[in-house]
């Protein structure tokens, strides 16, 4: 799907054990939409380091809360409904600064 007109996705990695971590996934607004700032969806990760498809990363959202009208981490009810969805991002490099992903053209 598209992204909001104005809005940047964020990935904030956080720690690993093996292969297995967290992030958070954010979505900021340039101007408030709806009295949003961001979206911030915690999440669990993984990075698979099989044959098949190495450097796949999957997350899945675990807790979504939002930053609105000066106030942060309020939960959120509507984008709760993504609570347990899995995303995936095929890595092609990551240098622990710089991420390229792979990507496909139609």
């Amino acid at each position: 799907g598209e992204l909001p007109y104005g809005s940047t996705v964020i990935l904030r990695i956080g720690e690993f054990m093996g292969v297995q971590g967290t992030l958070d996934y954010v979505l900021k607004f340039s101007k408030r939409v709806l009295g949003l700032n961001e979206l911030v969806a915690k999440s669990t990760c993984e990075v698979d380091i099989g044959p098949i498809n190495p450097g796949l990363l999957s997350f899945q959202y675990q807790e979504i809360k939002t930053n609105a009208f000066g106030m942060s981490n309020l939960p959120v009810g509507f984008f709760g409904l993504l609570k347990g969805r899995v995303t995936y991002i095929d890595t092609v490099w990551f240098d622990g600064n710089r991420w390229i992903e792979r990507n496909y053209l139609e």
